[in-house]
């Protein structure tokens, strides 16, 4: 992981203990009926976090460079809404034990960050913040070979508090008009220990994680 000076997102003096420690129990989740989407189709994500000592690990998945969209990025384990999910957390939960093998029962939810949003699928991402117990991230995980390609855990006191930006520009149509014109997205990136970038809306929501620790 490139060094970076400053303060780090997750720390001895920023020990995000508080929100471990002092969450509220029995949180309740909106369902999907509560969560109109407009025109976009919805998906969850879970943030999975492994407290382990002083450390606090959290969990990102590398998608296979063969499927169609979003192929080989950076990702939180997660997916689009099936029918008979009842809400996010449903869906973050069974995305998750399909593509990591990690239990539902494992994951104590502790709460339902604001949505973020894909530029390109126009997609809206629900991500539920989760403490993992009785799971090894490095080892204990049963990766699904048509999905994911690799998974890391790392601890997240290695990531900045501000991290650095990038600007990109994107195509935006006029509903019933050929035309388009650019729009400018900014969106943080976070570097990975092997050198992988995590940015995107992966980036964004890690952002928001670390805002809270």
């Amino acid at each position: 992981m490139k060094g970076r000076g400053g303060e780090r997102c997750f720390s001895p003096e920023r020990s995000g203990k508080g929100l471990l420690m002092n969450h509220p129990v029995g949180v309740s989740f909106p369902s999907w009926e509560e969560l109109p989407s407009g025109d976009m189709r919805q998906s969850a994500v879970l943030v999975p976090l492994f407290p382990s000592g002083d450390e606090l690990r959290i969990l990102f998945l590398r998608r296979s460079p063969h499927l169609s969209r979003h192929g080989g990025e950076i990702c939180f384990p997660g997916g689009m809404k099936d029918a008979d999910d009842l809400s996010p957390l449903h869906t973050a939960l069974r995305e998750t034990e399909e593509e990591t093998g990690i239990s539902r029962e494992a994951v104590e939810p502790l709460l339902l960050l604001p949505p973020e949003y894909t530029v390109v699928s126009n997609v809206e991402v629900f991500p539920v913040l989760g403490i993992v117990s009785g799971v090894d991230p490095e080892r204990g995980l049963a990766l699904s070979p048509s999905e994911i390609a690799a998974s890391y855990s790392v601890d997240i006191a290695l990531f900045p508090a501000e991290p650095r930006r990038k600007e990109i520009l994107f195509p935006s149509f006029t509903k019933g008009m050929r035309e388009s014109r650019e729009h400018t997205v900014s969106y943080p990136e976070y570097d990975l220990p092997d050198g992988s970038v995590v940015w995107g809306v992966t980036a964004r929501i890690l952002e928001k994680v670390c805002r809270l620790l």
